[in-house]
């Protein structure tokens, strides 16, 4: 099956929805590229809440089909973001979306087509033919539900984790290219590896990273290599910029190597986002030198610590069957954030372990692993597009039935009346 997504401008989003392509289109190893994600004319984002009206949204949805339909194929899966930073507009913005996708098949006769929502939400859809719903973003109630209802069970697709862009032959041939092999050499040593890959704060208050955290997820990474661990840490955009600059200082005085992925800034003033700290030259010559070292610093890694603000780490390393453990200490407010609770307490000691078991520090100690969230949705649009092919052919042979019969009477009828 083609499959095509629309890009959200949010990094996580959108590499889920490369990934879960990626992996989809498999077969023809063509890497998914920024084309595979629509976008408006103007380059942002197609959804509904942006326009005025439906007129002027319908208007740029068509061009980006259109002009994506130009030299290539049709697809027959559209993946669908869904921003839950805007839980007001969010479910209209997809189903509004799915339904003019919908119009612009019917109107250019194309046939039929397929609209998944990704790491979505429950919702009324009327147009979304399929709504990914990870567990950990239902309330118990909606998960009760679901278990009941066959109906529901129809177009929601539960998962544990998230969709996820890495696979673990991507993972081989990223710590196989020349910059990151000579990086990662010093931990081909015979001592297991294990890489800290932090997540951060939020623009609110419900999300944070602490130097509390900073400092216990230190005193973790002394306690790994006590225990004969070659250790890495790395952090995120989202990490703050003092505990960047507190984790680096350590990393750095005690032979621990730190990898920095935030943007510097141009100003002292910027995105938090951005990094403004005292290390703008170390960090810019690390970049030259070897850029964003993640993922294929995986591939030498035994072990990943997340935390438990990230949901991508988390379900990328545990279904890559990475031993993962997650730093669960910092705040979160629960009644804003249970999501990140529910994920936590969904996975921990059965696919990944809190940061604070013991069993992280043995080699031997695994788990099993999480199952594929890719694998597990791409067969549910399988099964859909099986299920609206053979209601399709019932149909039909049902019409056929049905003008038989019709036929049948008028026969008989202008039988008797010959008769007569």
């Amino acid at each position: 099956m083609e499959y095509c997504g629309f890009f959200s401008g949010r990094l996580g989003s959108d590499n889920q929805t490369r990934g879960l392509i990626l992996e989809a289109e498999a077969d023809k190893k063509v890497p998914v590229t920024r084309n595979k994600l629509l976008q408006a004319p103007n380059g942002q984002p197609l959804d509904r809440s942006r326009y005025p009206d439906e007129k002027s949204f319908k208007k740029d949805v068509y061009a980006s089909l259109d002009a994506y339909l130009a030299d290539a194929p049709k697809p027959d899966v559209f993946v669908l973001p869904f921003n839950h930073g805007d839980m007001e507009n969010a479910p209209n913005d997809a189903d509004t979306l799915a339904k003019t996708v919908k119009d612009y098949y019917g109107d250019r006769k194309l046939g039929n087509v397929t609209t998944l929502v990704l790491t979505g939400a429950f919702h009324d859809y009327r147009h979304v033919d399929l709504a990914n719903v990870p567990y950990h973003l239902m309330t118990e109630e909606q998960a009760k539900r679901l278990d009941k209802d066959p109906e529901l069970q129809k177009k929601i697709v539960p998962t544990l984790g998230v969709a996820g862009n890495l696979t673990e032959l991507r993972i081989r041939q990223e710590g196989n290219r020349p910059a990151f092999a000579e990086e990662l050499a010093q931990f081909k040593n015979g001592k297991p590896t294990v890489f800290f890959s932090l997540g951060g704060r939020v623009e609110g208050p419900e999300i944070q990273f602490t130097m509390q955290d900073a400092e216990n997820i230190w005193k973790k990474a002394r306690e790994f290599q006590k225990n004969g661990f070659n250790v890495a840490l790395g952090n995120s955009p989202r990490t703050p910029t003092d505990v960047t600059d507190y984790l680096f200082e350590q990393a750095r005085d005690n032979g621990v190597s730190f990898y920095n992925a935030k943007k510097i800034a141009e100003t002292d003033t910027a995105d938090f986002r951005q990094y403004t700290g005292k290390y703008k030259k170390e960090f810019a010559a690390q970049q030259e030198k070897i850029g964003n070292i993640y993922p294929a610093i995986l591939s030498v890694s035994d072990i990943v610590v997340g935390t438990k603000d990230s949901f991508s780490y988390t379900s990328d390393t545990a279904a890559l069957g990475i031993k993962t453990a997650v730093y669960s200490d910092m705040h979160i407010d629960p009644a804003k954030r249970p999501d990140c609770d529910r994920l936590l307490n969904s996975v921990k000691n059965k696919y990944v372990y809190d940061l604070n078991d013991p069993r992280v520090f043995d080699p031997k100690e695994t788990l099993p692993v999480l199952p594929q969230t890719n694998a597990t949705i791409i067969n549910a649009v399988k099964k859909f597009d099986r299920q609206r092919t053979a209601e399709r052919l019932k149909a039909v042979k049902n019409a056929h039935r049905q003008t038989a019969t019709e036929q049948n009477i008028v026969s008989l009828k202008l039988k008797k009346d010959f008769q007569r």
